[in-house]
């Protein structure tokens, strides 16, 4: 039975009473019935589940890898900076972090060192065990790695040694392009990956702004926005040579102890059936949103936007509800979208259904982040706000959603699914 990273099957949301909540631990084990209003909700702040760097930071995980960008907030387009690029100066707008599978302009992985890299550590594995202990170590370690690769993919990866990579943009006679520095091991002199850009004039952004967007089960789109400039670039993760069979060993293996930490692996275990995209704030609040993988324009839920009447919410039968999760309060228009909603100190965390109405749509959040997408309950509802609907090129997309920062505080909610968008922005409530 699948399930959703938290506390129950997916599929098989918690009921309780009409305007009750279930009061939920971190871990997500229910202690019991409680009813919230508004204003105990948001009386206690949650702390931050990011690092306070400063910068603002954008993040996809697709299939369990991950691509971010962290910039600054205050590169304004009024900033010296900005009339230097357009002067033709080369100009860093932050770090760049990408899964090994990455392919993005130049930067691609090396599937021959790769898959040479795994074949010598599966020849380690294989090896006999009255092997000294030094190559059972290194065999070790080998599955070790292998076992890990999943839970490095599901957060941007933090550099170990070596600063991150840095990303520039530069324009030349043959047009805007990216750069992505990567320093030597040794501090000398590393590789620069470019990446080629479209690029369009739109309306005025005041500050840098990146983004990552989905366009398929492992495909996606990096825009970036400053001033009247737009630009964006297309990327892919590629089959990785499959790791290292996990060599059989005897004995009783590694007793947990009772301070192990299991939420990196509740986390994996959720991404491995849900993509993620995640918006961090400067002071480290974090606004993510969980989307169900594989909900393909040939699925038989995707006519469901079609034949879905006036005032009801599209249903799907294969898959759970959007997940909202949040450390700090929003706000979408005039409706309010409150952190402890299920626990006083928690994060907020809403199922986000799309309600059909005859002047268009409209998101709704629900108290049940966790119901399954035939399920939803309108005594839970916490309210719902008008969302901008629009079609785009991108007619295959699979079901997905991205989180753009727009401001300092600002940001903007995009549901896609095919050639659909509803997009609704918000603020940030302090």
């Amino acid at each position: 039975m699948p399930t959703n990273g938290d506390s129950h099957p997916a599929g098989h949301g918690r009921r309780s009473l009409p305007g009750v909540r279930p009061a939920l631990l971190a871990g997500g084990f229910a202690l019991g019935l409680t009813a919230l209003t508004a204003g105990q909700a948001g009386a206690q702040t949650p702390p931050p589940s990011g690092e306070a760097d400063g910068r603002v930071h954008v993040s996809l995980v697709l299939e369990g890898q991950a691509l971010s960008v962290a910039f600054p907030p205050d590169l304004a387009a009024n900033e010296p900076a900005y009339a230097e690029l357009l002067a033709g100066a080369p100009v860093r707008l932050g770090v760049f972090e990408g899964h090994r599978a990455l392919r993005l302009g130049t930067l691609a992985p090396d599937l021959a060192a790769l898959a040479a890299e795994r074949a010598e550590a599966a020849a380690r594995a294989a090896a006999p065990a009255r092997e000294e202990p030094a190559a059972q170590a290194r065999a070790a370690e080998d599955e070790a790695a292998a076992e890990d690769e999943t839970a490095d993919a599901a957060e941007p990866p933090a550099p170990a040694g070596p600063p991150s990579p840095e990303l520039w943009i530069a324009r030349d006679a043959e047009g805007w392009r990216l750069e992505i520095r990567t320093p030597g091991a040794d501090g000398g002199d590393g590789t620069v990956h470019v990446v080629p850009l479209n690029h369009a004039v739109t309306a005025p952004a005041p500050a840098f702004t990146a983004s990552v967007h989905a366009t398929g089960a492992e495909t996606g789109r990096l825009a970036l926005r400053w001033g009247r400039q737009a630009w964006s670039a297309d990327f892919r993760f590629e089959e990785l040579p499959p790791p290292p069979r996990r060599p059989r060993v005897s004995g009783r293996g590694t007793p947990r102890q009772a301070s192990d930490d299991n939420r990196p692996t509740a986390r994996n275990n959720m991404l491995n059936e849900r993509n993620e995209t995640a918006l961090v704030l400067p002071d480290g609040a974090r606004i993510s949103m969980l989307y169900w993988k594989g909900m393909d324009v040939e699925d038989e839920d995707y006519p469901r936007l079609a034949e879905t009447p006036g005032g009801a919410v599209v249903e799907m039968i294969r898959a759970p509800v959007l997940r909202l999760k949040s450390d700090v309060s929003l706000r979408f228009g005039g409706t309010d979208v409150p952190t402890g909603n299920l626990a006083p100190g928690f994060a907020g965390a809403y199922g986000v259904w799309l309600r059909k109405t005859g002047a268009g749509w409209r998101f709704v959040f629900n108290h049940e982040p966790d119901s399954w997408g035939t399920q939803h309950d309108p005594d839970f509802d916490a309210g719902e706000t008008a969302v901008e609907y629009s079609r785009a090129a991108d007619s295959f997309r699979p079901l997905g959603a991205t989180l753009v920062p727009t401001g300092r505080d600002r940001g903007r909610l995009v549901v896609h699914w095919g050639p659909h968008e509803w997009a609704a922005d918000f603020t940030v409530v302090r």
